[in-house]
């Protein structure tokens, strides 16, 4: 059984949802929907946040009514031990796709805009390592750290994005409404995916102080995420118009060079928006790797975990590295079966359990 010493509080598990949820989905997420859905990129937003509050609220439901239980002893209570541990491996599965996804791209931008010449191996492997060391401080030290990192990453992308304001032209999101419905909904299905990470509430559940906050840190992790997706979408179709917007690869992280701060004393502004998102990556995979520990922990019936941190760093890197190229990754990403793995881990199962836990009892019995 994993040990349930360490707890973190409702302002930690906060910073760590929005941390997971930020990810890399936000570097691309303008282009994806500007392509799609044009002007109404905005809407799509507000009504995939919904669908991931009502997610959001399933698991909450079930973490409080089996507080200081770990997903696998969940499970098992509500759907019997062998569903259990296949539950557990779909999770280990789509924690490894995710983090492999999440360190090849951050290798693909740090590549492209600072480290031009460093192979990218040994950017991956090194950001690899360094979150598996922070990964084996345990969850309290991770959302501490998560705390601080949070604080010194939001405040300069809000300062130096609240000047890109001066070269916006928002009449460049018309026309708003001019879009069929029948566009609007599959885009939703493909957006709600950018809010993937919410559902690492289902497996560090068992370390929340406040079990009975499960929903507020939901809603309030999401809104703001959704708020964020909001602004960024609607800043860069603003700066840069519809049309060239769907021809970059990363709006968000292109905006910066358009931006003119008046007596500025940093010359090159990339390099501090870039400094913020590493800080966030670095979060985003020490949670990701941490739960992936955990899983495999309990299913093993291991009360020392810190040692599956490094033993799946070679497993993540040899799956960074088998993509071809950028578009192969985002070709990857929007493939039917990572596109299956991901609605069953932050919808499907989610809801299965919600569903399920109600008759846990019954169930059980059987």
């Amino acid at each position: 059984m994993i040990s349930t010493k360490e707890k973190i509080s409702t302002s930690q598990m906060i910073t760590l949802l929005m941390s997971t949820v930020l990810g890399v989905g936000i570097l691309s997420l303008p282009r994806n929907l500007v392509s799609q859905v044009k002007g109404a990129g905005f809407i799509v937003i507000i009504i995939s946040t919904i669908i991931c509050i009502l997610f959001g609220y399933c698991i909450y439901k079930v973490v409080y009514r089996f507080q200081n239980k770990s997903l696998m002893q969940i499970s098992s209570d509500i759907l019997t031990k062998p569903i259990a541990y296949l539950i557990c491996m779909l999770f280990v599965a789509y924690y490894l796709i995710n983090i492999s996804m999440v360190t090849r791209i951050f290798g693909e931008v740090v590549k492209m805009y600072m480290l031009k010449k460093t192979p990218i191996e040994v950017i991956i492997i090194s950001m690899l390592f360094v979150c598996a060391y922070g990964s084996r401080k345990g969850i309290e030290g991770i959302a501490r750290i998560s705390q601080i990192i949070f604080f010194l990453m939001m405040i300069p992308i809000m300062f130096i994005f609240f000047f890109s304001l001066e070269s916006a032209d928002f009449t460049n999101l018309m026309p708003i409404f001019d879009i069929e419905l029948s566009k609007i909904l599959p885009t939703v299905f493909l957006t709600t995916f950018a809010f993937s990470g919410f559902e690492t509430m289902l497996v560090l559940g068992i370390f929340m102080k406040d079990p009975k906050d499960g929903f507020k840190i939901q809603w309030i992790s999401l809104s703001a995420v959704g708020i964020g997706s909001i602004f960024f979408t609607i800043i860069s179709v603003a700066v840069f118009g519809q049309v060239e917007t769907t021809h970059l690869m990363w709006p968000t992280l292109t905006i910066v060079k358009v931006i003119d701060i008046p007596g500025a004393f940093l010359e090159n502004l990339d390099a501090l928006i870039m400094g913020a998102w590493t800080l966030n990556i670095f979060i985003t995979v020490c949670i990701f790797l941490f739960c992936t520990s955990l899983i495999m922990g309990d299913m093993l019936n291991c009360k020392e975990i810190n040692y599956f941190d490094y033993a799946i760093v070679p497993i993540v890197y040899i799956l960074a590295l088998y993509p071809d190229n950028l578009a192969h990754i985002y070709d990857l990403l929007k493939n039917k079966y990572t596109v299956g793995l991901q609605l069953l881990a932050f919808g499907g199962i989610p809801f299965i359990l919600f569903l399920f836990s109600k008759f846990s009892k019954k169930v059980k019995k059987v």
